[in-house]
C-alpha cells in the first residue's frame, strides 16, 4: 500500500474499529509493511484498546505518539470533565501529529464523526479536515446501518475527506450491502465476518489478507499530488509573469486565518486571500448556508424573477448605509460593481436631456478594476500601460496622501495645494462632469495609500456643492476593512453610489453590489423601456451567493468584527511606533498595515527590492504579496488578539531577514523613472 497513514473511525462505537484496526496491522505486517499504531484519545481506561490488539497480534505494537486516556467510558468531553482532566483539541492532536515522521502510521479514532472532543465543540471530522488522512469508516451489519453509514458518508464526502472503503463489520448481510452500494455508488464496500479474531486461524488469515487486498486496491485509485506539475502546463494565473515568478504555494486547504499547503505548511494568510476573507476561512455558518440554499434553490435568472435571499440581502445592506442608501444592484465581481456605477451616473444625465456631462474625475494611483471602463479612469501606467484608452473620458487628479507617498511625496504638507487642484478642476470642470470616481480614504493597490481625511471631505463638499454624483469604490474598504460598514460612514462623506465586492460573503463565492440613492434610480424610471438600465449578468442576484452574503453578515454581527478592525488599528499603529528604521512611511486604517522598505524610496510594482519577500515570508509561515516595495499586512478581522502577536513577531522575523537585501537593493535609476506614474496591483 502506497498510502503513509490512515484514519480508523466508524458509524458510531462498539461496531468494530479496533477488530478492524487489528486485522489491518495484522496484514500489513504479513505483506511486509510496519504498521505504526496511534489512539489519540482513550476512553474507558488506559490504553485498553491498545491492549486487545497486542492480545490479537501476541506481540507489542509500536506506538510513537502520546495519547489522551480518561477513565470513564464516554465521549472525550464527558471523559475528561469526570476525570478533571484536560480534554484533547485538534491544535494539540494536529502538534503531535506532525511529530511523527517515521514510518507509517494507523490512527484509530473514539467514537463517531460527530463525537465532541472537548466542551468547543471540536470534533474528529475537524481532525480529519486538518489532516486528510484517508479514511476507513468501519460500520456494523445491524439494523440501522444504512442509516448511519449514509450519514458518515455524505458529511465525509462534504469535506473532500478522501474514503478508502466502507467495513460492515459483522455477520454477513447481503441485502444492506447491496442497498448501500445502490445508495453510495461512489464508494467502496466490504464485509469483514464474524469470526474467532483472538486467534491466528486460517479464517482470520484469510479474510484480513482479502481486507488488505481492498485497501490496496482502494489505495491505488487515491490521485496524487501530480497536480501541482500539471499547473506549470495548463493554468495562466493573474498578475504573473511566469517566465520568471516562483512556484506558487500550493494550498489545499484553510481554516480561520490559516491556509495549508500540500506539503503541511502552515501559514496565515496575511492578504486575506486577496482581502476579501474578513470572517476567516472555512466558517461552519457560510458552509451550511451555502449547503442550504443549493438544496432550496441554486439559481434563477434576476430579470423578471427575484427571490428572498436577493430581497433580504438588500434590506441589510441598506439598512447598513445608515439611511444614506435606497436601491442594490447585483453584479459578480468588484470591477463589474463600477462598471455599473459608472453606467448609473452617465446614463443619468442622459436619461434627464444633459447630453454634455461626459468626464468622470479620477485620480492618480487609482486601481477600479480590469474591465475596460474601470481601466480607462485608473492611471494609466503599470498595470494598465498597454491597454491606454477606453470608452469613458476623464480628468486626473492627485490625491493628498496622509502619509509621504509615490503618489503624493511630501505628504499632509501638501494638502493647501491639493484643496486649490481640486477647486480649479471644479471650477473648470463642474458642468461636464458625470461623476466623481474615488477609493475612499485608501487606495489599495497604488501602495496601500492613505488619503489625508480633510482633503476627502473636501471633495465630498464639492461634489454636493456642483450637483455631481460621488462614486465611492468601497469593494476593498467596505464590509468592515476600514473600521466600519463603509468607509465613508467613518469619514463622513455623503456618496451617491457605492460599490461593494471581496468581504461581502466572506470570500466564499464571487458577489458584488452597486448600491445608489433613490434620486439616481428614480432617473431610470421611464415609459421609454431604452431609458432602463440596460445592464446584467448571467449571475446577478445568485441565491446561493446572497445567502453566503447574509450568513456573512450575522458573523459580522456576532463577532463584533466592524470594531474589531479598530482594536486591530490601535495594535497596528503601536506596533509601528515600536518599529525601527527598517521601516519607513508606516500606515494603518483600520484592519490594514503597511510600510515601505527602508532605503528603497517609493518603487514601482516592478521593483526588484521585495522580490525576495514572499520566499522569506513563507519560511516565517506568513503569505505575503508585496506591492512593489511596499510591504502590506491584512489579516482577516476575526484574527484573535494572540494570533496577532503572533503574526507581528512573524513580520518582525521577515524583516531581519529582509534588511541585508534591501540595503543590497536600494533603488536603481530605472525604477526611478516608475515613480512618477508607476500603478500597482492588488
Amino acid at each position: 500500500m502506497h498510502f503513509p497513514n490512515l484514519f480508523v473511525t466508524a458509524t458510531g462505537t462498539d461496531v468494530g474499529k479496533t477488530i478492524i484496526s487489528a486485522a489491518l496491522l495484522d496484514a500489513a505486517a504479513r505483506h511486509g509493511h510496519q504498521l505504526q499504531y496511534w489512539k489519540p484519545v482513550q476512553t474507558g481506561g488506559v490504553d485498553i484498546d491498545r491492549h486487545s490488539i497486542e492480545a490479537v497480534l501476541s506481540r507489542p505494537l509500536l506506538c510513537p505518539l502520546p495519547s489522551f486516556s480518561y477513565s470513564k467510558p464516554a465521549s472525550p468531553d464527558q471523559a475528561a470533565v469526570a476525570d478533571k482532566a484536560d480534554p484533547p483539541y485538534v491544535a494539540t492532536l494536529m502538534q503531535r501529529f506532525r511529530q511523527h515522521s517515521a514510518g507509517p502510521l494507523l490512527v484509530e479514532g473514539a467514537g463517531g464523526l460527530a463525537t465532541p472532543l472537548n466542551e468547543d465543540n471540536e470534533t474528529w471530522l475537524g481532525f480529519m479536515i486538518a489532516t486528510r488522512l484517508p479514511v476507513v469508516l468501519v460500520s456494523s451489519t445491524r439494523l440501522g446501518t444504512i442509516n448511519h453509514t449514509v450519514l458518515s458518508l455524505e458529511t465525509l464526502d462534504a469535506h473532500d475527506i478522501p474514503v478508502l472503503g466502507v467495513i460492515l463489520n459483522g455477520p454477513h448481510d447481503q441485502a444492506n450491502l447491496q442497498s448501500l452500494q445502490r445508495m453510495m455508488p461512489h464508494h467502496r464496500f466490504t464485509s469483514f465476518p464474524e469470526i474467532n479474531f483472538e486467534s491466528q486461524s486460517t479464517q482470520w488469515m484469510a479474510a484480513t489478507d482479502g481486507l488488505w487486498k481492498f485497501l490496496k486496491e482502494a489505495s491505488e485509485e487515491i490521485d496524487e499530488a501530480t497536480w501541482i506539475e500539471t499547473d506549470k502546463k495548463v493554468l495562466w494565473h493573474p498578475y504573473t509573469q511566469h517566465k520568471t515568478a516562483p512556484a506558487p504555494a500550493p494550498i489545499v486547504r484553510a481554516k480561520g486565518i490559516h491556509l495549508y499547503t500540500e506539503e503541511g505548511d502552515e501559514l496565515i494568510d496575511g492578504t486575506s486571500s486577496w482581502w476579501t476573507c474578513s470572517i476567516g476561512h472555512g466558517h461552519p455558518e457560510i458552509g451550511a448556508a451555502i449547503r442550504r440554499q443549493q438544496s432550496r434553490l441554486d439559481h434563477c435568472i434576476f430579470a423578471g424573477a427575484t427571490h428572498r435571499p436577493a430581497v433580504e440581502l438588500a434590506e441589510k445592506l441598506i439598512d447598513l448605509t445608515e439611511g444614506h442608501l435606497q436601491r442594490v444592484f447585483y453584479s459578480d465581481n468588484g470591477s463589474c460593481a463600477v462598471e455599473v456605477a459608472l453606467k448609473m451616473a452617465s446614463q443619468g444625465w442622459k436619461n434627464k436631456g444633459v447630453a454634455d456631462r461626459h468626464l468622470f474625475l479620477h485620480f492618480k494611483g487609482a486601481y477600479h478594476g480590469d474591465t475596460f471602463g474601470a481601466m480607462a479612469l485608473a492611471e494609466h501606467d503599470g498595470l494598465h500601460g498597454h491597454q491606454r484608452g477606453g470608452l469613458l473620458a476623464g480628468v486626473e487628479a492627485t490625491p493628498v496622501t496622509a502619509h509621504r507617498s509615490r503618489l503624493c511625496p511630501d505628504g499632509p504638507a501638501s494638502l493647501a495645494q491639493g484643496l486649490d487642484a481640486l477647486d480649479a478642476i471644479f471650477a473648470r470642470h463642474h458642468q461636464n462632469l458625470a461623476g466623481v470616481l474615488i477609493e475612499p480614504w485608501l487606495q489599495g493597490a497604488s501602495g496601500m495609500n492613505i488619503q489625508e481625511l480633510s482633503w476627502l471631505q473636501h471633495l465630498g463638499r464639492l461634489c454636493r456643492l456642483h450637483g455631481v454624483p460621488l462614486i465611492l469604490d468601497e469593494v476593498f474598504t467596505g464590509m468592515g476593512r476600514a473600521g466600519a460598514p463603509f468607509a465613508f460612514l467613518r469619514a463622513g462623506l455623503e456618496p451617491d453610489i457605492v460599490c461593494i465586492a471581496k468581504g461581502l460573503t466572506g470570500g466564499n463565492l464571487p458577489l458584488a453590489a452597486t448600491l445608489c440613492r433613490e434620486d439616481i434610480f428614480a432617473q431610470f424610471e421611464d415609459d421609454d423601456r431604452q431609458k432602463a438600465l440596460l445592464h446584467g449578468h448571467t449571475f446577478s442576484g445568485n441565491p446561493i451567493g446572497c445567502a453566503a452574503a447574509l450568513a456573512t453578515l450575522k458573523v459580522y454581527k456576532k463577532q463584533n468584527l466592524f470594531d474589531r478592525a479598530l482594536q486591530i488599528e490601535d495594535r497596528f499603529m503601536q506596533w509601528l511606533e515600536s518599529q525601527d528604521d527598517r521601516i519607513e512611511n508606516g500606515r494603518t486604517l483600520g484592519g490594514v498595515m503597511a510600510w515601505e522598505i527602508a532605503g528603497t524610496g517609493f518603487g514601482s510594482y516592478f521593483s526588484p527590492a521585495a522580490e525576495a519577500m514572499p520566499a522569506i515570508a513563507r519560511r516565517h509561515g506568513l503569505l505575503l504579496r508585496p506591492l512593489g516595495n511596499t510591504m502590506y499586512f491584512v489579516p482577516p478581522l476575526s484574527i484573535t488578539s494572540s494570533e496577532l502577536e503572533d503574526a507581528l513577531q512573524r513580520i518582525e522575523r521577515c524583516l531581519d531577514d529582509m534588511l541585508p537585501l534591501s540595503l543590497s537593493h536600494g533603488l536603481t535609476p530605472a525604477e526611478h523613472a516608475f515613480e512618477d506614474g508607476a500603478q500597482l496591483s492588488p
